[in-house]
């Protein structure tokens, strides 16, 4: 685990002093406040007793100011860390006591709870020998940092083997980091950044080191190195850690890379394994991990969509066939997550664009559709998840049946195919997956056909017209409420009941007596 690390305050200001105390819960972070002090000399006669490993200090204070704090501390305990505190005036004091050697600064504008904390947190790596960097913090770290960016955009490179070891000195190396796309501010996305790095040095393993590569396209990519022998459990701390970010990021889809243990090999890791990994999240939106050793399966195998025959089929009015097999396609491809995003969108786009032709050329009035197409194009191209790609397009087609006069269900031989199924067998237990085998549908686009064409969900649907017949039975006979429950296609009275209570405000019991008060 990682070490509670003693921190000072050293600031004239009273409420500063204060208000750093109660940025947040300190000791969850890691930290624990052992001292405060008005200036350098009370900070001085303090240390011996409470032992800091890192002094927070202002510059300019009475009695005793932070440059010369900085200095003498830096003689009598070099293994003292000090961050200064300082405003844009009183940078020259902040330049002299770098020369002293203070760790890093922080102005005072910026004194927010994150910034600090990733300051303490990379302070600190450095002190526990953890290796953490975005930027390099000397000429090696920025020499492997170069390397590193020559690999992973397909140059070849070396590094000197004595650099690498000292940076990267166990064996197994994987990429690990997540897409920001869905963080609009730049200062957010920095943040996010750091509460991953925090989550990662807080991990509870020996043996592992990693360093922050730049930013990629709106990314954050981390390269870990660890011994192979607790890989697993490495692992395992990861799945927690995105556990506890997700939470405050139902967006985000972090990536764990192919591992490798040939560091020459980073490129192509990086490329032809991580950055497709990041790309099956549009496919795989409700995933917060992707991993390369953990992906779901695939569906079976579906035939390729011809947009000749769908047009044939619009010419000769037979519209619903002709959307049901696009969107059933296209519903299947989306479980395939291999498939090239750009030629997904790209298939949804030229069914939209023939579709408006194709009618156009049969004499419907589509002046609006054909000015909206280009909007359809530019939703379908934005989608982040093919489930919202799809979704425009299941919107272009409600457009084009209203167009075109399809949107009752009395000309629309599936839903009427559909709704007569349900209204035969309300009384079994049907679900929505069982009728999708049993009219060839696929499942997820079976719920989003029904919505779209009748207004409400399937299961809505079902509880509605089982209701109905439930009114029914309490109106015309005596059976009983379980009776009645069963008969309808409700196993268990209790959920009924409270089905029924849900949609008309009252008890099954209620009802049935209300209805004989009303006719006595």
């Amino acid at each position: 685990m990682k070490p509670i690390f003693k921190i000072m305050i050293v600031d004239d200001e009273m409420l500063v002093r204060q208000g750093i105390k109660h940025l947040w819960d300190w000791e969850q972070e890691g930290y624990r406040i052992v001292g405060e002090a008005s200036n350098g000399l009370e900070a001085l006669n303090m240390i011996d007793e409470v032992s800091p490993h890192i002094i927070l200090t202002d510059i300019v204070m009475p009695v005793m100011g932070g440059e010369k704090l900085v200095k003498i501390v830096k003689e009598k305990y070099p293994h003292i860390e000090i961050i200064v505190l300082s405003s844009f005036s009183e940078y020259d004091y902040v330049r002299s006591t770098f020369q002293s050697g203070v760790a890093d600064y922080i102005l005072k504008p910026k004194l927010e709870a994150d910034y600090l904390l990733s300051i303490l947190n990379k302070v600190t790596a450095k002190m526990t020998g953890m290796k953490t960097t975005d930027q390099g913090s000397n000429a090696g770290e920025k020499q492997l940092l170069l390397v590193i960016e020559k690999l992973m955009t397909g140059y070849e490179s070396v590094v000197e083997p004595t650099l690498l070891q000292s940076m990267f000195p166990y064996r197994q190396f994987a990429f690990f980091g997540t897409d920001m796309r869905h963080i609009k501010d730049s200062s957010d996305k920095l943040t996010f950044a750091n509460e991953i790095e925090r989550g990662i040095q807080k991990l509870a393993l020996d043996d592992v080191v990693f360093i922050r590569l730049k930013f990629v396209n709106d990314s954050v990519i981390y390269l870990l190195n660890a011994n192979p022998e607790p890989w697993d459990e490495l692992v395992i701390e990861l799945r927690y850690l995105v556990s506890e970010l997700a939470q405050g990021a139902r967006e985000s889809h972090f990536i764990i890379s192919q591992s490798f243990m040939e560091f020459i090999r980073l490129g192509e890791i990086y490329r032809d394994n991580y950055l497709k990994l990041a790309r099956y999240s549009f496919y795989l939106p409700e995933r917060n991990l992707i991993e390369n050793d953990h992906l779901p399966g695939l569906p079976g195998a579906y035939q390729e969509l011809d947009i000749g025959e769908l047009m044939e089929q619009l010419r000769r009015k037979q519209y619903q066939k002709a959307f049901t097999a696009f969107l059933e396609n296209v519903h299947l491809r989306s479980m395939d997550y291999r498939i090239d995003i750009f030629e997904f969108k790209s298939l949804l786009g030229n069914f939209i664009f023939n579709v408006a032709t194709t009618l156009g050329k049969m004499k419907y009035e589509i002046g609006g559709l054909e000015e909206a197409k280009y909007d359809y194009f530019r939703r379908i191209d934005e989608a982040l998840y093919a489930g919202d790609a799809i979704a425009v397009a299941e919107a272009f087609i409600r457009e084009v049946e209203r167009t075109i006069g399809e949107t009752n269900t009395s000309v629309n031989p599936n839903m009427t195919m559909l709704i007569d199924y349900i209204q035969e067998h309300y009384a079994d237990p049907i679900t929505l997956t069982e009728v999708a085998k049993q009219f060839h549908f696929n499942a997820s686009y079976l719920s989003s056909y029904f919505t779209a064409h009748n207004g409400e969900g399937f299961s809505e649907y079902l509880n509605k017209v089982r209701l109905e017949k439930a009114m029914e039975l309490l109106e015309t006979t005596e059976h009983s409420i379980s009776d009645i429950s069963d008969s309808v296609g409700y196993s268990d009275q209790s959920y009924f009941t409270k089905v029924f209570k849900k949609q008309t405000g009252i008890s099954p019991s209620r009802y049935r007596r209300r209805d004989v008060e009303e006719h006595d």
